[in-house]
């Protein structure tokens, strides 16, 4: 199965609750390693919070968003959620930042600004 294949319905249902977080204008979507999500949706947020569960598929996750043909998809500041164990280093040079918790996403709020600011 492609990576492309694996990706969500075009209704999204249900996808906004409990997954989307604000900080002040910014909206930020966390999304599993494992759960599908339409690409194109990604635009419609500030940043994505990618809860790492498999090294593999989450890899391919970021290799697919920042090879994608719309600026707004493959710009998106990636934020990789390790909510237990570790990752590889490899994967931490691919996104914008690292969270072990959700409870304070000032700091990924600052970094999403000044992406914002040079794009």
């Amino acid at each position: 199965m492609a990576i492309d294949d694996y990706f969500i319905d075009e209704d999204n249902e249900g996808l906004e609750d409990k997954r989307v977080f604000e900080v002040g204008d910014l909206k930020f979507l966390k999304i599993s390693d494992q759960e599908p999500v339409r690409l194109e949706l990604i635009k419609d947020y500030s940043g994505l919070i990618i809860e790492y569960t498999r090294h593999t598929f989450t890899l391919e996750l970021i290799k697919t968003i920042r090879s994608h043909d719309e600026e707004q998809v493959y710009l998106t500041p990636l934020f990789l959620y390790k909510s237990y164990g570790a990752h590889n280093e490899d994967l931490s040079e691919m996104v914008d930042g690292t969270l072990e918790r959700l409870n304070n996403l000032n700091a990924i709020a600052e970094t999403t600004d000044i992406i914002q600011k040079r794009i």
